[in-house]
């Protein structure tokens, strides 16, 4: 749905985003815990990404924008590798897409998550029931709280410029803030990544325009972009596994985003978009 509201975008500067969040050691998502599973989570640059093949990663644009191939690494339970090659989404450029694909130099042997096949439409959110959130940004080492979701939109229209974002949105207890980018978000209450439907990628967290308090987190649906991953991860010969578990449409009322802001999370410095 073509999704129009007053406010407007706050993206924070690199160099204010480092200075803030290094100055907070919250540095995860709020109301989280603490965990040493959800291994296919991984810390990926000063962000978060999924191993969702041997030697592939998922992650929001902007994250992986900010990595430099041959230096950045990607490091789970499952170990770490350098990064030797990054491919965005055609036409990502924050919040338009923000999706992308890190290619690593060295396989890890990691159990990975399923993705979701199945584009979730807004009347369907609701009765997905419990999702799970994971982040590599944490305290030790990785962490993971439960949420909700509350609707799903395709695009955002701010100033008369349309964005495609394919965004499912949760709020629940739990948000997301800085460094939680191109973390995970998973169907179910789930306790680890392996075997898991992943639904979505981090990519912003909604705040309200005039208090500046989290109204929901913000993840890329990965559905949307089934064929481009596909088809990027052809190219070594791998592929994801995938699968559906959509349920049917609620009678709730379509999920209502004025008033709010919304932040991404920038983290290093501008990098090679592959």
């Amino acid at each position: 749905m073509n999704h129009r509201r007053s406010s407007s975008f706050s993206l924070l500067s690199c160099a204010f985003t480092v200075a803030f969040w290094c100055a907070s050691p919250a540095h995860a998502i709020v109301n989280g815990t603490s965990t040493s599973s959800f291994s296919a989570v991984g810390e990926l640059g000063n962000a978060s990404g999924v191993l969702i093949a041997d030697n592939w990663v998922l992650t929001a644009a902007h994250v992986a924008n900010a990595l430099t191939v041959g230096t950045s690494s990607f490091a789970s339970l499952g170990g770490a590798s350098l990064i030797d090659a990054v491919y965005t989404f055609s036409s990502a450029a924050f919040p338009s897409n923000d999706i992308a694909l890190v290619h690593l130099s060295t396989a890890l042997d990691t159990a990975t998550p399923i993705l979701n096949d199945q584009v979730i439409k807004n009347n369907q959110a609701a009765s997905l029931g419990t999702l799970t959130m994971a982040t590599a940004q944490n305290q030790v080492p990785n962490g993971f709280a439960t949420t909700l979701a509350s609707g799903a939109i395709t695009t955002h229209t701010e100033d008369n410029v349309t964005s495609t974002v394919n965004w499912i949105i949760t709020n629940g207890q739990a948000y997301l803030q800085g460094g939680d980018s191109g973390s995970s978000l998973f169907q179910g209450a789930v306790s680890d990544s392996a075997g898991s439907l992943l639904l979505g990628i981090a990519s912003a967290a909604l705040l309200n325009e005039t208090t500046g308090a989290s109204e929901g987190s913000a993840f890329v649906q990965v559905a949307n972009y089934k064929s481009w991953i596909n088809g990027t991860m052809a190219s070594s010969g791998q592929q994801a596994v995938w699968a559906s578990s959509v349920p049917e449409p609620s009678t709730l009322a379509l999920y209502a985003l004025g008033g709010l802001a919304i932040l991404a999370f920038r983290t290093g410095h501008s990098g090679r978009n592959g």
